[in-house]
């Protein structure tokens, strides 16, 4: 029998900090009485520690000193809300994975820092997706797509199934696009590497079930569909789009400056790689099979504290 759930430990906070490819994101929530989360606090900042890393194998320093600074902003917030040290989660992504000195990264984090970086598998990450989905209301049967800055995943638990590929926006945007302007031949080469890579997912298996996307890159594409006046990822949750406005966003964005980008709601920080998320994204759902998808802004540390939350650690 399991013990009794102390009611006062289980209103105690959770933090949950997403280390990416692109961005660090902060997550301070506990459990609402409902069963749902309640947000305390939450930050996203971008400091990119996967810039450069596709062509060297390495995280760049100033990249490093970048994401080391926003672990640090985060120990503050975390002390400021009086989160105990067991009940913070951190973990790093794709650029983790692949970098050479990841671990490296991981244990000067913790000594600079005092957090305590986990790198995650590819399979944990699809299905702290998965479970960030259920906190946006997809169920079981639905099917959850995370493009990310590194990678994406898809993962469906009435399906048991979870997959992660190399694209993603921060990767795909490196290694094809030209930062000084927009280039017809490289971005169909973009998008040919896209749809080549999202050959690795099985075909078709959408057919029939919801789908939803999570994060950054889906909800700029709620919000662009949308024709909000500026970026607001609450305003488009649960947001439904044709499957074909991924693409079609991705060409009309690629086809403009940096600047003229942001004449749409996008983010400044997003503006250079959106265009390359927005081609990911629409490379796995048309794979997939998908006639729309749902957009949601819940994402990895969501899911984390959900499921910190749940194991009543």
């Amino acid at each position: 029998m399991s013990p009794p759930v102390d009611p006062a430990h289980d209103r105690e906070p959770v933090a949950a900090i997403d280390i990416g490819t692109n961005t660090a994101l902060l997550l301070i929530a506990r459990a609402r009485a409902d069963g749902g989360l309640e947000t305390l606090a939450e930050t996203c900042l971008t400091p990119r520690l996967g810039a450069g890393l596709a062509a060297t194998g390495h995280l760049d320093e100033a990249a490093c000193k970048r994401a080391l600074n926003a672990l640090r902003a985060f120990a503050a917030e975390i002390a400021a809300h009086g989160v105990p040290r067991s009940r913070v989660r951190a973990v790093g992504t794709a650029c983790l994975r692949r970098a050479r000195d990841g671990r490296a990264f991981a244990e000067r984090a913790l000594r600079e820092t005092g957090i305590e970086v986990e790198i995650l598998s590819e399979d944990d990450e699809a299905r702290l997706g998965e479970i960030a989905a259920g906190c946006a209301g997809a169920g079981a049967e639905a099917l959850v797509v995370d493009v990310g800055g590194g990678s994406t995943e898809i993962a469906c638990r009435a399906l048991a199934l979870r997959r992660s590929i190399p694209i993603g926006a921060v990767v795909l945007t490196e290694a094809w696009l030209d930062p000084l302007g927009p280039d017809a031949r490289r971005w169909s080469g973009l998008r040919a590497a896209a749809t080549a890579v999202a050959r690795d997912l099985p075909p078709g298996v959408a057919a029939g079930r919801a789908v939803w996307a999570i994060g950054g890159t889906a909800v700029h594409l709620g919000a662009c569909v949308a024709g909000l006046l500026c970026f607001d990822a609450r305003a488009v949750e649960g947001v439904r789009v044709p499957v074909e406005r991924a693409g079609e966003l991705a060409d009309t964005l690629a086809a403009l400056t940096r600047a003229e980008r942001l004449a749409f709601p996008i983010e400044v920080e997003r503006a250079d790689i959106l265009p390359a998320g927005l081609a990911a994204l629409a490379a796995v759902l048309e794979r997939i099979g998908a006639a729309e998808v749902r957009v949601s802004g819940f994402g990895l540390r969501h899911g984390i504290a959900r499921e910190r939350l749940d194991t009543r650690a």
